[in-house]
């Protein structure tokens, strides 16, 4: 009592329930063989998780079972003659259909034939990936190719280790007249628990290898595209580096930086156009080389393993997308470098006109000084005139007055004195405005 009183009290996290339920949000379906398996991935550009829902609870409704809750992202229901999952995926949303053989009348009937008229059609989405599988025992490969309905060029046993019997896997990975692909699991009959339960896990991966195979291909037509841009803009960005040596004046360094911005800007369109994309068919590549891992497949003598053919056909694909990834980031990494190699042109050339500039400044101010100095010289001559003129007006009244002087002797011996007091003022005058600035 007391423990749970103390568990009571402690303060989860308001996304701890959430999160924990996270790992058993998808469990895999538990398979009674034989049967018959549709799987459908849905496409959203614009994904609107509600008509989905709306879907959903339609089908619900007309078999009378219960139908999906707002906000889960997975919905597993037994309909009675089937079970249908959904899952719900930030890109797509997968429909798969689990169907016992022994109501379709054989093993090579498909799923969907339970769903009404027009109910997959109405449902929202494009189907990127579709697939049929058929679980049982089949006697031969005449029987397998039979229910593929092509060559079984594909072929594999699997799960060695986590299966009791043998089992193998068989395609042709083409798409018949309806856009589905057919896959084949031979399984031999196990009265054991977990029999049916490790057929799930099986079928499980090979619906995402099969679904997350589509979605790492959408970034194709991608790289595709980007790829002769990706290179003509890469000659673009080695014109402009061999040019920055070149430049001769401004003008040329403008024309020059222009260039480079036009091209930069376009390889970062580029960039966050496909971004995205390239990010997205990583991660669904690494999904499906895991699952092909965790198959463990044996080789079946005359046929290609499905590792072995995607390896071959898949995987240049996935390198592609890589590599214009790659070669867009490159390219930006020299974009930032000619920029860098570039600006610092340009800031060595505005220090060359800023030093001329300065130094055009440093010889108009010592002109000014100069300038000032004469003025400086012509003011006192002019003060100490001016002073004289009235030194000598007032010496002329005083003579003619009170007693007789020699006027032009008196102005000789004061005239140096008047000259020599201004002088010691104005420098005076001029020494405190210095010392104050």
């Amino acid at each position: 009592m007391m423990i749970k009183a103390l568990i009571k009290m402690i303060n989860f996290h308001p996304q701890h329930l959430e999160l924990q339920q996270e790992i058993h949000a998808r469990p895999h379906p538990i398979i009674k063989s034989p049967c018959v398996v549709s799987h459908i991935a849905f496409f959203h550009s614009n994904k609107d998780v509600s008509l989905e829902y709306d879907a959903l609870n339609t089908l619900a409704r007309t078999f009378q079972v219960n139908g999906v809750t707002p906000t889960s992202n997975s919905y597993f229901q037994d309909f009675g003659p089937f079970e249908l999952r959904w899952e719900n995926h930030r890109e797509f949303s997968t429909i798969t259909v689990i169907r016992s053989a022994n109501k379709t009348g054989n093993s090579n009937g498909f799923a969907l034939d339970v769903f009404p008229k027009d109910w997959l059609s109405q449902f929202p989405g494009e189907a990127i990936s579709a697939c049929h599988v058929s679980i049982g025992q089949f006697e031969d490969i005449t029987t397998i190719e039979q229910v593929l309905g092509a060559s079984a060029k594909i072929a594999c046993n699997v799960m060695q280790s986590q299966m009791q019997n043998p089992a193998s896997i068989w395609s042709s990975l083409q798409t018949d007249k309806e856009g589905f692909t057919q896959f084949v699991i031979n399984t031999e009959s196990n009265a054991e628990s977990n029999a049916d339960t490790q057929t799930g896990r099986l079928l499980l991966m090979i619906l995402e290898i099969e679904t997350y195979r589509q979605m790492s291909l959408l970034a194709l037509p991608v790289a595709k595209n980007i790829a002769p841009k990706a290179t003509q803009l890469g000659q673009e960005c080695a014109a402009i580096l061999a040019n920055i040596a070149k430049i001769d004046t401004s003008a040329d360094e403008s024309k020059l930086l222009q260039k480079l911005t036009n091209v930069a800007a376009e390889v970062e369109r580029l960039r966050a156009s496909s971004s995205f994309r390239f990010s997205a068919t990583r991660a669904y590549s690494e999904l499906v080389n895991s699952r092909l891992d965790e198959l463990g497949q044996q080789p079946i003598e005359g046929k290609d393993m499905l590792g072995e053919f995607l390896q071959r056909r898949f995987m240049p694909a996935i390198r592609t997308c890589a590599s214009v990834s790659l070669q867009l980031e490159s390219l930006s990494k020299r974009l930032t470098r000619a920029s860098d190699l570039l600006r610092t042109r340009v800031d060595q050339t505005i220090a060359e006109q800023n030093q001329k500039l300065l130094e055009s400044m440093n010889h108009r101010s010592h002109m000014q000084l100069r300038l000032q100095q004469t003025v400086e010289g012509l003011s006192v001559a002019a003060i100490s005139y001016y002073l004289i003129s009235l030194l000598k007006i007032v010496l002329h009244g005083f003579s003619e007055e009170f007693f007789h002087v020699n006027e032009n002797l008196v102005l000789v011996i004061i005239s140096p004195i008047v000259l020599l007091t201004i002088f010691i003022i104005v420098r005076n005058m001029k020494k405190h405005y210095v010392d104050d600035a």
